[in-house]
This record gives structure tokens, C-alpha cells and sequence, in this order.
């Protein structure tokens, strides 16, 4: 009986609105925060933590928004703007680009966890 219900238990589609907007938001936010970091003079560490704090941002924006599997929301719209930032924003640094695709997808799962505790 308890198989039954598990298989009954239908997951909700991939609103792919929802990786849209985690793709936008990460690419926009993470060019934000390089434009602010190149800008203004900060600390090194600072600079680099404004920007991967904006890709963390983008992934709880999108956890809200999406409020459905958030997680894999933020993360296949994470990974796919680490591809144009390492090509377009951050021509060859592709390791602080995945990064920032990870950070977009631990906020999206930062909201999902919340969500399921209540």
C-alpha cells in the first residue's frame, strides 16, 4: 500500500519559466556585482563576495517564485548562465562561473529546504 501512494505521488513539472528566470537573474545579478566590485574600491575579498552573494541572492529569488522544486529550478538555470559568464562576462575564468551557478542552485535549495520544514 505504501508503494501505491508513492507512485500516485506525481512531482511537479519543470516550469521552465522558472529556469528562465534563474538563468536572467543569475547572469544579471553576477554582472551587477562585477559592474559594483570594478567600480567602487573594496577589499579584494569583498569584491568577490558581493558577486557570489548576488548569485546566491538570484537562487532564493528564484526558490520563491518557483515555489515548487525550487532546487532544480535554480540549478539548471545556474549551470546554464555559468556557460555564457564564462564565455561573455568572464572570458576564460570558468571555475568562478561554476561557482555562481552553484551558489544560484544552493539558494534555490536554501528555499526548498524552508519550505519543507513547515
Amino acid at each position: 500500500m505504501g508503494r501505491n501512494n508513492h507512485r500516485n505521488h506525481q512531482q511537479a513539472a519543470i516550469s521552465w519559466t522558472g529556469v528562465i528566470l534563474a538563468f536572467s537573474l543569475n547572469l544579471l545579478l553576477v554582472t551587477l556585482g562585477l559592474f559594483l566590485a570594478q567600480n567602487v574600491v573594496w577589499p579584494h575579498l569583498l569584491e568577490n563576495g558581493l558577486v557570489l552573494a548576488m548569485a546566491l541572492l538570484a537562487g532564493v529569488i528564484t526558490g520563491y517564485y518557483v515555489q515548487r522544486r525550487s532546487a532544480i529550478h535554480a540549478f539548471i538555470g545556474g549551470m546554464l548562465s555559468a556557460l555564457v559568464l564564462t564565455v561573455f562576462i568572464l572570458p576564460g575564468n570558468w571555475s568562478f562561473s561554476l561557482l555562481a551557478g552553484a551558489l544560484c542552485a544552493t539558494g534555490g535549495i536554501l528555499v526548498e529546504y524552508r519550505a519543507r520544514r513547515r
